[in-house]
């Protein structure tokens, strides 16, 4: 899911130079990273033409077939109906950015570790889905910065998803996470190559 990339390692006669970049872990809406409470399973399902397009990277979700009403088995299902999406994560060091995108239809809220970042779109106008954030437009599309919300360890992001007006229903999101090494780590690790270090100018000694 995520991956330390090291610049440069570099161990000499004189000395070491430890260098490491940040580490990026995407968060995205699809059936195998996404779960969901309705007692079905997350399925990737074909959006409805009206909805933007899915996010970089992700899929339109939903537990049912219920994004296409042309597709073949298409589910419309009753007003007041809401699942719990969610994804749970692992971040190691701290973290400095982290932003997040959400479309949905008819709308959704987003809690990040039981804080509630944003609140559903209820009793609004829904000509296709939610007229304002958050909605299944781009123009109605939710971005969030969600850095002040994560801790280095396990996260869950959650998305409570409404049906509000009828036909079509999903999720869609899309984010990424930017931590770097903790100072201690890359203590530890500069100490031990400058011994390497030491070792080798010994050893050409």
């Amino acid at each position: 899911m995520k991956k330390l990339a090291v610049l440069a390692l570099a161990v000499a006669a004189s000395g070491c130079f430890l260098t490491i970049s940040a580490d990026s872990t995407p968060i995205d809406s699809s059936a195998i990273n996404t779960a969901n409470n309705s007692g079905s399973a997350t399925q990737n399902i074909t959006s409805n033409p009206a909805w933007a397009a899915a996010l970089p990277g992700s899929n339109w979700v939903s537990f049912a077939n219920t994004g296409n009403p042309s597709t073949p088995g298409f589910t419309t299902l009753p007003n007041g109906t809401n699942a719990i999406f969610s994804q749970t994560f692992n971040l190691s060091g701290t973290i400095t950015a982290a932003t997040l995108s959400v479309l949905a239809d008819d709308t959704t809220s987003v809690v990040v570790n039981g804080v509630t970042v944003y609140a559903a779109a209820l009793g609004g106008s829904y000509p296709t889905c939610s007229s304002v954030q958050i909605g299944c437009l781009s123009t109605t599309e939710g971005t969030f910065n969600i850095a002040a919300y994560l801790v280095d360890g396990s996260n869950t992001i959650s998305f409570d998803v409404f049906q509000e007006n009828g036909s079509s229903y999903g999720l869609d999101y899309a984010g990424t996470v930017t931590t770097t090494p903790e100072p201690g780590l890359v203590m530890m690790l500069s100490s031990g190559l400058v011994g390497l270090g030491f070792m080798k100018r010994r050893k050409l000694s």
